[in-house]
């Protein structure tokens, strides 16, 4: 216990640490403010209780009659300011919505009947190798009824019993969720969180090294294993409180500007992150299975950079390699098709792309496992787990292999 609290002292409970710790906070918390600014001006809006009227008359499952009305209002505000500002600018009309709050209800509710339409029909066009919809699910079992042992009718089974477990979009107040929803966002997640985790646990082990200590660690009772446990432990806890002050702050910053939570018991595909999941939960549910991913993810994340602290020189080494294997990983989603054909488990399955629970659990990626159709998120969690334990693994094996000045 107490080597843990001396490398919980060194990687975090310090004064300079905990300085920036607390200026990492508010710099969350004004971003999510500054993502919720048009919650602001809304709020503020003559027009914002008879949204909220609104809203609250139409919660619930699709009313056609309002559908219809709705897309014909946002069809001619939409027309009406791209013949003023042009289709290109679409974040004019995003404001514009935002200052009349009256007309984002019509353009939310007409939204939300396309995504009502898209549940049993699909989207247009439908993409063949991936059929989507409740109706062209069924269709395409039909046709391979005689191929029930195959893995394509499995997989396709699957993806109808979720539809029908789910059951069809439902429209709710869903404001706070929207801008909470920014906190999962590629950007956010990885060059924020995952940056400031590399930053704090670089100097895991080359902290030693620099100050000539490594030597007489390696010397002592406990110069390997209980000091390698205890660091590992560290790793584990910085990484985790930093995820947490992490959320904290755009949860803060997004209840500032709502005033509320209105809409956690809603379905889980009300959250604007995991609108195609699978887990049938509520609003509030996903959020938190969310942020408890992310903080996995930033653990093992956490436990990469101990690995290459503890084969680096220095601090800035560490840190440099982490930046470039998080550039280097988040750019692979820009690669061409065939070539994600070939390396598809790096790209899928790197510590990068593990930190995007959005992507991970809001859409209907499977694996074929031995002719069953295994889960993204259930294939992601098993890699999570498997990475930690071979970081941790090579990391003892690193310290054993140090040899004393």
């Amino acid at each position: 216990m107490k080597l843990f609290k001396y490398e919980m002292k060194k990687l975090l409970f310090n004064k300079n640490r905990l300085i920036l710790l607390a200026v990492m906070f508010i710099l969350f918390t004004l971003m999510s403010l500054l993502t919720s600014s048009g919650t602001f001006e809304m709020r503020g809006s003559s027009g914002y209780q008879e949204y909220l009227n609104l809203v609250t008359e139409h919660s619930g499952t699709l009313n056609p009659e309002q559908f219809a009305e709705s897309k014909q209002i946002s069809e001619a505000a939409r027309a009406s300011h791209e013949a003023e500002y042009g289709k290109a600018e679409n974040d004019l009309f995003v404001a514009y919505l935002f200052r009349n709050p009256v007309m984002k209800f019509h353009y939310d509710y007409a939204n939300f009947g396309e995504r009502v339409y898209e549940y049993w029909n699909g989207p247009e066009p439908q993409d063949k190798s991936d059929i989507k919809g409740f109706y062209p699910l069924e269709e395409k079992l039909e046709t391979l009824k005689n191929q029930q042992d195959s893995y394509e009718y499995k997989y396709y089974q699957k993806r109808l019993a979720t539809e029908l477990s789910q059951g069809e979009p439902v429209f709710a107040n869903k404001q706070f969720w929207n801008n909470f929803s920014a906190a999962f966002d590629i950007t956010r997640v990885v060059f924020l969180l995952l940056m400031i985790v590399a930053f704090f646990i670089a100097p895991v082990f080359t902290r030693e090294i620099k100050d000539d200590m490594n030597s007489i660690i390696l010397c002592s009772l406990k110069g390997r294993r209980e000091i390698v446990t205890a660091k590992l432990l560290s790793v584990c806890s910085t990484a985790a409180i930093l995820t947490a002050v992490y959320f904290a702050g755009n949860f803060i910053g997004a209840f500032i500007a709502n005033g509320n939570i209105v809409g956690f018991d809603a379905p889980a595909r009300c959250f604007a992150t995991f609108e195609g999941t699978a887990i049938d939960t509520t609003v509030g549910g996903i959020a938190f299975f969310g942020v408890l991913w992310t903080t996995l993810a930033a653990v093992v994340f956490g436990l990469v950079v101990c690995l290459i602290s503890a084969y680096a020189k220095n601090q800035t080494s560490v840190f440099g390699l982490s930046i470039v294997f998080i550039l280097t990983f988040s750019m692979m989603g820009f690669l061409p098709d065939h070539i994600h054909a070939m390396i598809w488990p790096l790209i899928d399955f790197n510590f990068v792309t593990l930190s995007l629970c959005g992507m991970i659990f809001s859409g209907s990626t499977m694996y074929n496992f031995l002719g069953m159709p295994l889960s993204y998120g259930i294939a992601a969690f098993i890699v999570c787990i498997a990475l930690s334990v071979i970081t941790v693994l090579l990391t003892y094996l690193a310290q054993r292999k140090r040899s004393v000045v």
